[in-house]
């Protein structure tokens, strides 16, 4: 655990400005007035409302214990899952049965709909509490501990391989890459989803539940387009198409919604929210 980060009022301010400038050129003059006076409250606020300088988020979490505190809740519908399930379901159809690797699996939400398409499944996750809930769940599956950049598999061993919302936590996604590469027979097909860097730049962050009801954070690693190509492209990828699904408003979630809905959402609701990838290995 270190540092946890922003003040709320500093949250607030920049969301503020954020929704305000995406108005900018709207014919709502009324939205645009409302933030800016939202922006005037607050600034004159800051002085007397100690609530505003308290930190915005209860703790900043490492991946270990991130992922060890969000495991008992990682199951329930999270603000990303509905923007991104949709297309990358929709390429996984596509899939004849066969061996499909789902890459930090988590607690098993895709190894569940491969199960479901009849496929065999090897899950892995370097969160010991997540692969305990995927065990249980999906005991038809094989469960093991590993890493992104070392995967504890053969060489060409899977005829798939899908890794959702995971290399965001990664500072360079071509040594995952390259793993998928080496563990995919040739022919076989990746699939990936990211969080969107245009979301991790302005300030978008991975919510994790903390003491008492409150909220944490880990911190996520913007990966640009280019990134994510030639590193697909080194190792011997074709890239057959990428996907940018927005955010909806009920996706637009962060921790200023309790305080200032309506900014959160014109701040966040349009923004490309996940980037999807397909690629099939020479």
């Amino acid at each position: 655990m270190t540092s946890p980060g922003p003040s709320l009022a500093e949250l607030l301010l920049g969301v503020e400005g954020l929704a305000l400038l995406r108005l900018a050129f709207s014919d709502d003059m009324q939205a645009r007035r409302d933030r800016i006076a939202d922006i005037v409250r607050l600034v004159g606020d800051v002085d007397t409302d100690a609530a505003l300088l308290a930190p915005a988020y209860a703790a900043e979490f490492d991946l270990a214990a991130g992922y060890q505190r969000w495991a008992k809740t990682y199951d329930r519908p999270l603000r990303l899952f509905p923007v991104e399930e949709p297309t990358l379901h929709a390429l996984i159809a596509g899939l004849p049965p066969g061996t499909v690797l789902d890459a930090a699996c988590g607690t098993g939400r895709y190894s569940a709909h491969l199960v479901e398409s009849d496929h065999d499944v090897v899950g892995i996750d370097n969160s010991e509490a997540m692969l305990a809930r995927a065990r249980v769940k999906l005991p038809q599956a094989t469960f093991r501990l590993g890493e992104l950049t070392d995967l504890p598999l053969d060489d060409a061993s899977v005829d798939a391989v899908v890794c959702a919302l995971a290399l965001v936590h990664l500072p360079d996604v071509a040594p995952a890459i390259t793993e998928f590469a080496r563990v995919l027979r040739p022919g076989g097909s990746l699939f990936i989803s990211d969080v969107h860097p245009f979301l991790i730049t302005l300030g978008w962050r991975a919510q994790v539940p903390a003491a008492d009801g409150a909220t944490g954070f880990m911190a996520l690693h913007p990966h640009m387009a280019s990134e994510y190509v030639q590193a697909l492209t080194a190792s011997g990828f074709l890239v057959r198409g990428c996907f940018e699904p927005a955010l909806g408003p009920d996706s637009a979630v962060t921790v200023t919604s309790p305080h200032i809905p309506e900014a959160t959402r014109a701040a966040w609701a349009g923004l490309p929210g996940v980037a999807i990838w397909d690629a099939a290995k020479a």
